[in-house]
């Protein structure tokens, strides 16, 4: 602000660039001039100079007696959010959730960039790639950042930490998609929009043993993240309820295709006699190593997934799973967002919604 005569431009600039941010409630009379001659430090006419560049441009108008307030064109001319979905079109369900906050927000008036048009090679790859496009965001000033932290690689937690580095140094809103990146029970200090998946395990458990389980399993691959965690931590919490056996060798982690380790497990003694699957591609890839085997289902055993994918559906039989509500996800997150722009010093936030059951054949 050298030039005295360009600090109202600069100021104007500013305001801009917080109201299309969506800092401003749409309803609320707009910051008054004392209250911006104090944060900006400068005269009086040089805000209402501002001021006035920004009814120019159509973003403020005023009210008589009662102020200035965003119009109409401001409250729908708003910026951009970003995600970052390491799993964006690699999981079917962040495939959903993503494409469902991209709606959800375009409705409201917001661009979404959903990435930089790259996906990461390899899941070796996730840690770089997302902190790559945090890095993009800064420089696209984005309003906020919707994250899925990175997982299932070695240096995760310190790579999501990196992530948030970047975008927290330029003081960008985030809310946590999913799951937290601290390990269970630890909790950060984002706000975080998921499911119960604690309730959600339990849920499903309870399902199969209501229709005659007595011995379950849940299956896993051996890298997994808190969402899964929570899901073993609640079926074997409806096992216990029920005064059935639970150990921790009850939680298989291993490839649901390996033929020779389910042919071992369900012809030997004591075979299981339900299976709960992490999600619903490994309940699916179950089911046919299943079969294979001569092991029909739900007759012999039955078999149950997680988050009610295309795939659920498809599978023969169909699928008992657990609805992950995808456009609720994607409503709460985006509004989340909205409000941690307006007001940052809100306290951190866990919003864990309801799942219900789909009971299909399986």
């Amino acid at each position: 602000m050298d030039k005295p005569e360009a600090k109202y431009l600069l100021i104007a600039e500013a305001l801009k660039r917080d109201i299309l941010a969506g800092k401003y409630e749409s309803q609320e009379r707009f910051p008054s001039e004392e209250s911006l001659v104090r944060r900006f430090g400068v005269s009086r006419p040089t805000i209402e100079r501002a001021l006035r560049e920004l009814k120019r441009e159509g973003l403020l108008e005023s009210r008589s007696g009662s102020g200035s307030y965003l119009t109409f064109a401001a409250r729908n001319a708003t910026g951009a959010i970003g995600v970052i979905a390491p799993d964006y079109r690699k999981i079917d369900f962040f495939t959903r959730l993503c494409d469902a906050i991209a709606a959800v927000a375009h409705a409201k008036g917001y661009d979404v960039l959903l990435g930089d048009g790259s996906e990461p090679e390899a899941t070796a790859d996730r840690g770089k790639w997302a902190v790559s496009l945090a890095k993009a965001y800064v420089e696209r000033r984005i309003a906020g950042v919707l994250l899925e932290p990175v997982d299932l690689i070695p240096d995760s937690y310190d790579m999501t930490k990196k992530v948030l580095g970047i975008l927290s140094a330029k003081k960008i809103p985030v809310v946590l998609l999913d799951r937290d990146y601290l390990p269970f029970p630890a909790r950060s200090s984002y706000d975080l929009v998921g499911i119960d998946n604690l309730q959600a395990g339990y849920r499903i458990a309870s399902h199969l043993i209501k229709g005659g389980a007595r011995n379950l399993r849940f299956v896993t691959h051996p890298n997994y993240a808190n969402t899964i965690r929570g899901r073993i931590q609640g079926v074997a919490q409806a096992a216990i309820d029920s005064g059935l056996k639970w150990t921790n060798k009850y939680v298989i982690e291993n490839d649901p295709s390996e033929r020779a380790f389910f042919a071992k497990l369900m012809h030997g003694k004591n075979p299981p006699d339900a299976f709960v699957c992490r999600n619903d591609p490994t309940a699916a890839r179950l089911v046919q190593t299943l079969s294979r085997l001569g092991v029909s289902v739900p007759e012999d055993v039955r078999v149950a997934g997680f988050d009610d994918s295309e795939i659920a559906s498809l599978t023969t039989p169909p699928l008992t799973t657990i609805h992950q509500p995808v456009k609720t996800l994607a409503e709460i997150a985006v509004a989340s967002l909205l409000q941690r722009i307006r007001k940052p010093s809100l306290p951190p936030r866990t919003i864990l919604l309801d799942a219900p059951i789909v009971v299909r054949a399986s």
